[in-house]
Formats: structure tokens, sequence, C-alpha cells
């Protein structure tokens, strides 16, 4: 398994994946809509990721297929709240169709030295909240709810 930084030729099999997540997620919360378009607006933003200097994306290759990625953003923190600064996660998602153990530990493995390149201490992630097995990943790796982020269509 090789993990390393993202180039645009990555972003079709990438697009995929986060593609698989998302229709995996949506079968369970009826909050997510996906576009007809939406891997293709989803490679544009990624395009952009890949060349920010805020962002660090890292893809993990497996005997030449992708098998996951994870971007994560440094983004201010809260006015009036520590960290000053922190680590957003953008995305992350590996292939559901390959077991690859310890694959995602390996991705946040590069997230936390990226961070930590750049005196980066802290990282906030969006769980879905219907998806146990993402949030018992975190939860494993002493992540604590900080604050609950609702939905509302008005």
């Amino acid at each position: 398994m090789q993990i390393r930084l993202a180039v645009p030729s990555d972003l079709q099999a990438a697009a995929r994946l986060w593609h698989d997540r998302m229709a995996l997620l949506q079968q369970t919360d009826t909050c997510i809509k996906l576009l007809p378009d939406a891997a293709a607006r989803w490679r544009i933003e990624a395009e952009r990721w890949i060349a920010s200097d805020a962002v660090g994306f890292y893809v993990a290759e497996a005997e030449g297929d992708l098998a996951g990625f994870a971007a994560v953003q440094v983004v201010p923190g809260r006015p009036g709240l520590r960290p000053a600064r922190l680590g957003v996660i953008l995305d992350m998602a590996v292939d559901l169709h390959s077991a690859r153990s310890g694959l995602s530990e390996q991705l946040l493995g590069k997230v936390r030295r990226w961070l930590a390149s750049k005196d980066i201490h802290h990282l906030e992630i969006d769980v879905p909240a219907r998806y146990p097995v993402e949030e018992a990943f975190w939860r494993a790796r002493r992540a604590s709810v900080r604050f609950n982020r609702y939905w509302l269509e008005i």
C-alpha cells in the first residue's frame, strides 16, 4: 500500500469511491440527495483541493488501484475559542468492495503528520449520524463530540 499526495489523474477513481460512500449513506439518511452530476461536481472541487496549499489530499494506492483517500483543510477556529486554527476533514472514503485492514488508520496517519507539519493539533470531523461504522472508527481514536450539527429544511 502506497499513500501519497493526490494528483489530477487520481480524481476519476476517487470520485467513484466518494460516490459509492454517498450512495451507501443515502440509504439511511434522507438528507443526502445526490445530484445527477454529483461525481463530476465533486471532481471539480477536488481539483481545487489538489491546487491548494491549505489542503492535504492523500490517496492510497494498492496494486495500481485507488483504495481510498482523505482530504483535510486548515481553517480558522471559531472566534473566541481555542484553537485558533484547526484541521477539518473535507472528505474521506475507502473502497467499500475490497477490505484492506487498517487503511483508514493509515490515511489518518498521513493527515495527522501533514497537520503536525503545519503546527495544527486539532481535527474536526463530520461523522454521518446514521452510520455507526464511521462513528465507531472515530470514537476508537478518542474523538469526542464537540458540537451537534443539525439539518433543517426551511
